[in-house]
């Protein structure tokens, strides 16, 4: 008897492992692969074109919490220039590091050009201006 419970219990074990298996799988591919959500990264994305920095902050931050890498990349480059936020190196250093552990290219790249720039200082003649940003474009790309 102990060996027939065995024998209907083992695959239907596996059965169940390969359903959840798949359900796990579906739950990804309906996100496209960005947690979040969709549309609001969207609106942040256009607000942030529009050049309204504030409202992209806004909705973008929640994306980058949320563990959307390109989010957190973008949230990183606002800090960085001080777009609709406090210009904040050390935030910005902390979400594009983080974007580029969650596999954005664009924060990967933008880390290599902040290593090579080192910190930003004023220029010679006593003007505020400051080195060019580290991320090329402006946002990234969908």
């Amino acid at each position: 008897m102990i060996h027939a419970t065995r024998r209907i219990l083992l695959p239907l074990g596996k059965a169940l492992a390969v359903l959840g298996l798949s359900l796990l799988l579906a739950a990804c591919a309906s996100t496209n692969g960005q947690p979040g959500s969709p549309e609001r990264f969207q609106e942040g994305r256009e607000a942030y074109l529009s050049g309204n920095y504030s409202r992209a902050f806004e909705l973008l931050i929640r994306e980058a919490e949320d563990g959307n890498p390109e989010a957190q990349y973008t949230v990183g480059y606002m800090y960085y220039n001080g777009e609709g936020v406090q210009q904040d190196e050390a935030a910005a250093l902390r979400w594009i590091r983080t974007a580029a552990n969650n596999g954005s290219r664009r924060a990967v790249e933008a880390l290599g050009q902040m290593a090579g720039m080192g910190p930003r200082t004023p220029q010679p003649d006593g003007a505020d201006e400051e080195t060019e940003a580290p991320a090329p474009g402006a946002l990234p790309r969908q």
